[in-house]
């Protein structure tokens, strides 16, 4: 995707992802682990005096059907 349409140039311009989003699926994996960090460090590599959490999980995500979508591009050209 690009960021903004740039008129004075002939290039190509995709600027939204466009479809049935019905066919696009995300998927959490069940469990999720959880760790302890008893001492966390700086930047200059000295104790905080803080506690922190490592938390650790999977996302998935992806089109069920390809040919749901579509991109829509706004070509220029100079």
């Amino acid at each position: 995707m690009d960021g903004a349409i740039n008129p004075s140039a002939t290039e190509s311009n995709r600027v939204v992802v466009y479809g049935d989003w019905s066919q696009y699926v995300i998927a959490d994996r069940i469990g999720t682990t959880v760790e302890i960090v008893p001492h966390l460090v700086g930047g200059n590599g000295r104790p905080t005096g803080q506690r922190g959490l490592w938390v650790w999980g999977r996302v998935g995500a992806d089109s069920v059907n390809d040919s749901a979508f579509r991109v829509l591009n706004v070509a220029t050209t100079a």
